[in-house]
């Protein structure tokens, strides 16, 4: 059981089709090439891929783990070849410029397929997002020369890439980064010092990497505002293309992980590496914000990936497994137990939720991008207030559903066997990388929310009342559509006392508190969606507008404790010192 995996592709398909409509994204002249019947097989070729190709490696690649031999990673058996197949299938430029060998399919296409890739290995699928990621900021920043020479290579997986920001001393305070830049006479750089936590920071897949690194160049101003952002290859390139000497970057330890073990997190000592600019001198934290976006959409989607697989295990096992029950009666399934219901009631409520949500947010910057240009401007901005929730809310909602389903395999959940246990291991760092979820709600509540009058928030509010007046009139709405409601009054009153003081220090102590109301009603939002296109006579239909009900009843209410939250300031966090607060004994 433990290598098994079943793609939610009905799931994804009725999230597409029904309650998104992404099919009117190919009538956009960026996607007129493509069509919803292609959309479709690509759909159905993933869940093949994902489960036939990439869920057989999962377990035994977070078993072996990869390690450094002789100064270079190597990955664990199976892992190369699955990478190569899936490089060969086309699957890395599924979204990115035909011009540079990609597909130029719509990102919400994109972000349904990563759910299957990272549901059945989330350790491979970090490489083919390190690589989607820093495409995509060449092609916003990089010199042409440098873009032509990388780009095609990147954007297709022949290369590897990896995005090099913390240091020991510099984690989410990239402020202090002190990897130094020397200018070259020649126009390049010289870059020295040691990045920590590098996914894939080596790997014995690809023969190039292409590593993204901010550093400092000599006499830069202090702190963000002097970082600068430069492309490092691991291998250096000739006039003609080929490849030449290696780089002086050198791979100084792998990590001892909790989870993800099969992906390499490296720790690189670049010695005097040759480097190139991308964009402007002291730009780089900004040129590097180009892949929030991808990295935030993506983090998201994994934390909806890992709660999908182990909700479906969990089902399939409640449903086999017997248990209790009468004494004079055979045991029952698991499934018949109320307190196993709950559970499964979360899972299922919770991960569905998410993935709706996400792919909403996908489809906003698919419009962005492509759609007409009168909505652009806000299709984006609705994508950025989606964004950090998503991030911050996927990757939560992917650790309780795994920990829930190994509460629902009992004893056996606890032990490798059942496949269950690695979930949790997994996602529990989802929380932490790509912006710690405590960054998320501060960038929320102190960027986002005052930002241009509020009006991320205001747009947010305002699809949501629009879906509530669309509703008034269908009673068997009417348990989500009232939770949804008081959800939206109590996020409301929220906003109106944190916006005017979003720099203040209650209104930090309340941020995380805000996220998460926001996620809870954004849930409540697309739940109202899922159940009102919900009305065939099907078991799948019947579910989602038993779920949107259990929603509303069951976890809406805690609208009520995460409004007090986001409102008690400061005062509690800060009755005690420091040196109270952290006295032993």
């Amino acid at each position: 059981m433990n290598d098994s995996y079943t793609p939610p592709l009905d799931d994804l398909r009725f999230v597409l089709d029904d309650v998104l409509n992404y099919r009117r994204l190919f009538a956009l002249p960026a996607f007129t090439h493509a069509d919803k019947e292609l959309a479709d097989a690509v759909l159905a070729e993933s869940a093949r891929f994902a489960a036939g190709v990439l869920a057989p490696v999962n377990a035994a690649g977070d078993e072996e783990g990869s390690r450094l031999e002789n100064g270079r990673v190597v990955t664990p058996r199976g892992f190369g070849e699955a990478y190569w197949r899936y490089v060969d299938a086309g699957w890395p430029g599924l979204d990115m410029p035909q011009e540079f060998g990609g597909q130029a399919l719509p990102l919400t296409l994109q972000a349904a397929c990563a759910e299957m890739v990272n549901g059945a290995c989330v350790a491979f699928g970090m490489l083919p997002l390190m690589e989607r990621a820093a495409t995509r900021l060449l092609l916003a920043h990089a010199p042409q020369a440098l873009v032509d020479a990388v780009a095609p290579s990147l954007a297709t997986g022949k290369w590897g890439a990896t995005i090099c920001i913390s240091e020991a001393q510099a984690g989410s305070d990239v402020g202090r980064i002190a990897t130094r830049a020397e200018r070259q006479a020649d126009g390049s750089y010289r870059l020295t010092g040691t990045k920590i936590f590098i996914t894939y920071g080596d790997q014995d897949f690809t023969e190039q990497i292409i590593h993204m690194v901010l550093a400092r160049i000599p006499g830069a101003p202090a702190g963000t505002r002097g970082l600068s952002l430069f492309v490092v290859l691991r291998r250096e390139l000739r006039d003609d293309g080929t490849l030449g000497a290696d780089n002086k970057v050198e791979v100084m330890r792998v990590e001892h992980k909790m989870g993800l073990k099969a992906s390499p997190t490296c720790v690189l000592n670049f010695d005097g590496a040759r480097g190139d600019l991308v964009g402007e001198e002291n730009a780089g934290l900004k040129a590097m914000f180009t892949m929030v976006n991808t990295m935030r959409l993506e983090v998201a989607m994994q934390g909806v990936a890992v709660a999908g697989a182990a909700t479906a295990k969990a089902l399939r096992y409640a449903l086999e497994r017997p248990q209790g029950g009468r004494p004079e009666a055979p045991p029952v399934a698991l499934v018949e137990h109320a307190d196993v219901r709950r559970m499964l009631h979360v899972m299922r409520a919770r991960t569905e939720a998410m993935r709706a949500l996400v792919l909403e947010a996908a489809l906003q910057l698919d419009l962005a991008h492509a759609g007409p240009e009168a909505l652009r401007a806000d299709a984006l901005a609705l994508a950025e207030w989606l964004l950090p929730v998503c991030k911050a809310c996927g990757s939560e909602a992917g650790f309780e559903v795994a920990n829930l389903a190994v509460q629902v395999f009992g004893g056996h959940g606890y032990v490798a066997d059942a496949g269950v246990e690695q979930y949790v291991r997994d996602s529990r760092v989802m929380s932490i990388y790509e912006g710690a979820n405590g960054i998320q709600a501060l960038d929320l509540v102190t960027r986002k929310l005052p930002q241009d009058s509020g009006k991320r928030y205001r747009l947010f509010a305002a699809r949501i009342r629009a879906d509530l007046d669309r509703s008034a009139r269908r009673e068997e709405l009417r348990e989500i559509r009232d939770a949804l409601a008081d959800g939206l009054a109590r996020l409301d009153i929220c906003t109106d006392a944190i916006a005017p003081q979003a720099a203040s220090r209650d209104a930090e102590a309340g941020a995380s508190a805000y996220l998460a109301l926001v996620g809870l009603v954004a849930g409540g939002w697309m739940w109202l969606r899922m159940a009102a296109v919900a009305t065939d006579d099907t078991p799948a239909h019947e579910a989602k507008r038993g779920l949107a009900r259990f929603y509303a009843d069951y976890l809406m209410p805690e609208a009520l404790t995460l409004q007090r939250r986001a409102l008690v300031g400061a005062a509690c966090l800060d009755a005690l010192d420091a040196e109270t607060l952290t006295a032993l004994g």
